[in-house]
């Protein structure tokens, strides 16, 4: 039962973390309509959503140390 709130409080924050890269996703896909694909404005956004992503899995994936083989 100690394990449950540590799971209510990891799927609040990977929901919070859902809920940003999802905004950063829809702002990627404005700023590449409207400034091309290539456009710097377009390449920057695709570089922090990429570091959102990057973010979470770091946060949520089991570490190499961890893992039992």
């Amino acid at each position: 039962m100690s394990e449950f709130p540590a799971v209510c409080i990891s799927q609040e924050i990977s929901t919070v973390y859902s809920k940003n890269i999802e905004k950063k996703r829809q702002e990627l896909l404005n700023t590449a309509k409207r400034y091309g694909l290539y456009a710097e404005q377009t390449l920057r956004c695709s570089q922090e959503l990429d570091l959102l992503i990057i973010e979470v899995q770091e946060k949520h994936s089991p570490s190499l140390e961890s893992a039992q083989i």
